[in-house]
């Protein structure tokens, strides 16, 4: 028999709510914990049943006390805990937004007023469209969240919900830039402000009071390592890709989408020793056409950004303009209790763009676009973004990977780990508009061969690949070898070690073979030659 409790809680999750607690009544104090596992049972195979929140279907399209979904990232920890009634004087249920005003101070037990946790969370952050809840491609929404000030990438459509989590062993472990999928009651309630004038009236915002959540895997959509084809078909899919990448979005040159491949797969692989993920510089790079140019003040997107998104779950721009660098906010700021978003407030596994095509040689760079730029840098280098407060800052660790898009021999701000002049095909000149052309004028692969690719790079960035014996012997004399007819020094040894293991997940390969070493060091002899040819000094 088919349980009908799935239709019930759409219909009047409130009910069913109150009828789960008159059934539970003897079965201890954990009841918020007993609520999560009991609504998480009901829609075990029955998620899609459930209403999504999101720019398409935003909260005020929803009556109050609406069973919905939100898939979102906190985006602010800080707002106080609230109390609430669990039991009310009549015996009822309390709390997930369930209320009697009738009830007064005089006639409530104080044993049963309980805490919830209460946070802001908002949409991912550069989530790519394929990848939505639904799990079907999507176009971009138009909703504004009535907070703007709360999301990271500045002007952008989103949503963003006050949560109230009842579960305390799941609040306490849930940190800023999570991504979880958030089942709860939506409700438009006042604004949980700490330190608020007491004469004034809060706002009103879409809260949504969670029965349960679960977190989103970094990839997304759920990703293996090794990939199940045959290792001959793995990559034949790998060659496939990085010839589409280099076609649609950079001129033909396969070697620069290689380094792209190999930079964007990567993640934080230890903090200690540190193996974090090396950024990217693609030098040597056009400016967009002055037709693309004239009708923003904001550059156009290179081609490299919608095609990248295509495949990778998240991806991000940020135009180093220097009003985006000197007047917008890059790191997260409290302010009057509050906690402002910056562009990089990420999820982890974000692969981020950073385009300096907008520079211009007229105005400079402020002390705070200095400081923007810092924190740029120390992310990049080094996965932490400091948090500033008003009388201190705390650092967080970060797992985002960076591509800088350059027009100059290097990046006019950043040292990154690498740096790949961009060489069109055969070395002739590639149409301007070619590498800025929309997304909608990209030849998308056959749609089993895009889902391959997708499959190939979301298994690459959750795999592991260790050193074997053997190869770990022949790096070690190989080392020796060119350290005596050349310049390398340990750092290029450590960043070629970095490369190999990319490159052995790029393959679908669990340890880094001989063979693997070897076409990483003809990878990075050819990175050389062409800086050496592009004027770049070592």
């Amino acid at each position: 028999m088919v349980s009908s409790l799935p239709s019930d809680a759409l219909r009047d999750p409130h009910r069913v709510l109150q009828d789960f607690f008159e059934e539970s009544k003897d079965e201890g104090t954990d009841f918020p914990e007993r609520v999560a596992s009991y609504f998480a049972n009901i829609y075990k195979d029955a998620l899609n049943e459930i209403p999504v929140v999101d720019t398409h279907r935003p909260p005020e399209k929803f009556k109050d006390a609406s069973l919905v979904t939100f898939r979102g990232m906190i985006q602010d920890t800080l707002p106080p805990t609230e109390m609430y009634l669990s039991k009310l004087s009549s015996g009822a249920c309390g709390g997930w937004g369930i209320t009697d005003e009738s009830t007064s101070a005089a006639e409530f037990d104080y044993a049963n007023l309980k805490e919830c946790s209460v946070m802001w969370g908002v949409s991912v952050p550069g989530r790519s469209s394929w990848s939505s809840l639904e799990g079907v491609e999507v176009s971009a929404g138009s909703s504004r969240s009535s907070r703007p000030h709360k999301y990271p990438l500045h002007a952008e459509p989103h949503v963003g919900l006050q949560l109230k989590i009842y579960d305390t062993s799941k609040a306490d472990s849930l940190k800023s830039t999570d991504v979880h999928d958030f089942v709860g009651i939506l409700i438009r309630e006042s604004l949980q402000v700490a330190d608020m004038d007491p004469s004034a009236e809060p706002p009103v915002v879409p809260t949504l009071h969670v029965l349960y959540s679960t977190p989103v895997p970094a990839t997304v959509i759920p990703r293996t390592f090794p990939y199940s084809p045959a290792p001959s078909s793995i990559e034949e899919v790998r060659t496939e890709l990085i010839s589409w990448l280099a076609n649609e979005a950079l001129g033909g040159d396969h070697f620069a989408a290689e380094y792209v491949l190999l930079c964007a797969i990567a993640r934080v692989q230890s903090r200690h020793p540190p193996i974090l993920p090396p950024s990217m510089t693609l030098s040597r790079f056009p400016a967009p056409p002055p037709s693309a140019s004239a009708s923003s003040s904001v550059p156009p997107l290179p081609t490299l950004h919608p095609a990248l998104a295509l495949i990778f779950p998240i991806v991000t721009s940020i135009p180093l303009t220097l009003p985006t660098i000197n007047t917008t906010p890059f790191v997260p700021t409290s302010k009057d209790e509050d906690l402002l978003s910056g562009w990089l407030q990420l999820p982890r596994r974000t692969l981020c763009l950073l385009t300096e095509s907008g520079l211009t040689a007229e105005g400079g760079v402020t002390e705070r676009g200095l400081r923007n730029l810092h924190a740029t840098q120390n992310m990049m280098k080094n996965q932490v973004l400091d948090y500033e407060f008003p009388f201190s800052s705390f650092g967080f660790e970060t797992d985002v990977s960076f591509v800088v898009v350059a027009e100059g021999r290097r990046s006019t701000f950043f040292e990154t780990s690498v740096n790949v002049p961009f060489v069109p095909r055969d070395g002739a000149q590639v149409g301007v508009e070619g590498l800025y052309k929309p997304a909608s004028a990209i030849k998308l692969p056959e749609p089993e061969k895009l889902e391959a690719f997708r499959a190939l790079v979301g298994g690459s960035m959750v795999g592991n690949a260790k050193v074997g014996e053997e190869a770990a012997e022949y790096i070690e004399n190989d080392f020796v070898k060119e350290r005596q007819a050349s310049t390398m020094t340990a750092d290029d040894l450590i960043l070629r070690m970095q490369l190999a293991r990319l490159l052995a997940l790029s393959y679908h390969e669990p340890e880094v073979t001989i063979d693997i070493w070897k076409k990483t060091r003809v990878l990075e002899l050819e990175r050389k030659a062409r800086e050496a040819a592009a004027g770049v000094k070592a």
